[in-house]
């Protein structure tokens, strides 16, 4: 939220329609989002805030949580999931009570994001993570809601390919955004990977920012687009359909090279980096 208010103004930065995602951290309270959620609105963005399940207290907290959401902010669509917090606020724990429990769409939220693990869960084994993806399909099939899976932040294309190969059975038609981090110092991205978890990319990573002076340079995800752009070329029934940046307070900086790759202003390098023109 903090990164927020230091935006002027988001139209300015991002086309009109674009989803802007925010955040439900440890110090965001449901007012901060809904109001976050209604300027994005007025700026002709698509908020969609994260509902995270662990920082709810009830099932009436949230329901007048998503009533307001949709009603003062015109919001559609969200990001549910279970949260990071290591001992719920309240009765909810997990993201698939809420699609479960038949509370967005009674609220006519009929476009949903859910969250997807290439590189695992340092407190959530192989096998629940398995489940969790199979009853999230159901849900999108029994109510016919767009789910579609929103990966955690990954340095390298490579464990997210994988990850869908040998997830392809769980994953099933659901379409996938790749997470990626925005345009911040290395330091700083290692920071947020090792809260996070990230595994085998954050290996590779570390070993390229092994110095003071490497670990203050600006770090973009060049490669890891190209990466999954030719796959994406050989591989057209892949259901990764784009990419989603984490910005960790570096939102203008990213919007502003992101705008520049999309506007097609690069040449690819013979080592797989974009460089801009």
């Amino acid at each position: 939220m903090l990164e927020a208010r230091r935006v002027r103004r988001f139209a300015g930065l991002v086309a009109a329609g674009k989803r802007i995602y925010i955040p439900h951290t440890p110090r965001t309270e449901l007012r901060d989002t809904l109001e976050l959620a209604t300027r994005l609105r007025k700026e002709t963005m698509e908020p969609v805030p994260h509902v995270a399940a662990r920082r709810i207290e009830n099932f009436a907290a949230l329901d007048d949580f998503l009533a307001r959401l949709s009603g003062e902010a015109g919001v559609s669509q969200v990001l549910i999931v279970a949260g990071d917090a290591a001992k719920p606020s309240g009765v909810l724990g997990s993201a698939l009570e809420i699609l479960e429990s038949g509370v967005l769409e009674k609220h006519g939220i009929r476009t949903v994001g859910v969250a997807g693990h290439p590189e695992g869960h340092p407190d959530i084994g192989e096998a629940v993570l398995r489940d969790a993806l199979r009853r999230k399909n159901l849900y999108a099939q029994k109510t016919r809601t767009s789910v579609y899976i929103v990966t955690q932040f990954t340095f390298s294309a490579g464990p997210v390919i994988a990850w869908e190969v040998s997830h392809a059975g769980d994953i099933g038609l659901l379409p996938i955004t790749v997470g990626l981090p925005g345009l911040a110092t290395a330091r700083t991205l290692l920071k947020y990977a090792v809260e996070c978890g990230i595994g085998a990319s954050l290996k590779a990573f570390s070993k390229r920012y092994d110095s003071l002076t490497k670990l203050l340079t600006i770090a973009r995800p060049d490669e890891t687009i190209v990466d999954l752009a030719r796959y994406k070329e050989q591989t057209p029934q892949s259901r990764i359909a784009g990419v989603h940046f984490f910005t960790f307070g570096g939102f203008e900086r990213t919007a502003a090279w992101a705008n520049q790759i999309a506007s097609g202003n690069f040449e690819v390098t013979e080592g797989g980096k974009l460089m801009l023109i």
